[in-house]
């Protein structure tokens, strides 16, 4: 099945997404929920949800999902696996947005998480990718679907900052601590990347194991230490003008929090594009 895809900027409060137009036009039962006709009534309850909207939605840049993508990605709360590194909660919030200031929380929505671990490795990455053979693994990967609030929230380690060997003139691409998220919603997707305050990983990079074992990496093909940069140096982060996500401490570890908005109206049973 071929989708063809367009990109939404819904204000300056909201979230760019791709929209997905063209599913399910081979043919179906007439009463699939993906080709049926919008009620009054479905309509009327996705405005009154909109208009209850409690939510202040922050504009979340798109962003491209890296080379480390899969479907794969298991249905769980906790993604370490048991890897080292300082204790992350991430809590993911998913909601409504149509170009106003406040938006309605979004159930049923898929909120698929993957990034590298404490010392900058990513689950099923071969060893000509990075220095650490992964294939097959799944550590720092899960999805969650939302709640009646439009909250998930995983359990992880802050991720090291990465370093990828690529073809000339660049040679190699060196990213800042970042978190990947694809949100899926019906016949919506929305892919971003979540990113931590230097101020934090300044700290840990002076003061915490593992990290401060690894402020500078290699990678195959690239032949001499690279330095670890911050968000301000990472090419993406200037691209998608991202900010950092607010961080409380807690008594074992740190707490991050993020708001996701898509531009829709509301659950339609349209099919979703999660797999």
């Amino acid at each position: 099945m071929n989708y063809s895809r367009r990109r939404f900027i819904a204000g300056t409060t909201s979230v760019g997404i791709s929209q997905v137009a063209g599913a399910g036009l081979t043919a179906q039962p007439v009463d699939n929920p993906g080709r049926r006709a919008i009620t009054k009534q479905e309509q009327d309850t996705m405005q009154n949800a909109l208009a209850s909207g409690k939510l202040t939605c922050v504009r979340t840049p798109e962003s491209n999902d890296g080379p480390f993508y899969y479907t794969s990605s298991p249905a769980r709360r906790d993604i370490t696996e048991g890897r080292r590194g300082m204790r992350l909660r991430l809590g993911v919030t998913v909601a409504n947005s149509v170009g106003t200031a406040t938006c309605a929380p979004l159930a049923g929505a898929v909120v698929d998480v993957w990034h590298a671990d404490a010392d900058g490795m990513y689950s099923n990455v071969g060893g000509d990718m990075q220095t650490l053979d992964t294939t097959g693994q799944t550590f720092m990967r899960g999805h969650q679907i939302t709640n009646r609030d439009g909250y998930v929230e995983f359990s992880t380690v802050v991720p090291g900052w990465e370093l990828v060997g690529v073809l000339p003139p660049r040679n190699v691409v060196v990213r800042a601590t970042h978190i990947h998220v694809k949100v899926f919603h019906e016949n919506k997707v929305v892919t971003t990347q979540l990113y931590l305050p230097d101020e934090l990983m300044d700290e840990l990079y002076t003061s915490a194991d593992p990290y401060r074992t690894h402020r500078q990496m290699t990678a195959p093909g690239v032949g001499h230490p690279v330095e670890r940069i911050s968000n301000h140096q990472d090419r993406t982060f200037l691209v998608d003008q991202s900010k950092p996500m607010e961080i409380r401490r807690t008594s074992d570890g740190i707490f991050a929090q993020a708001t996701i908005g898509i531009a829709t109206l509301g659950s339609r049973g349209l099919p979703s594009l999660f797999r």
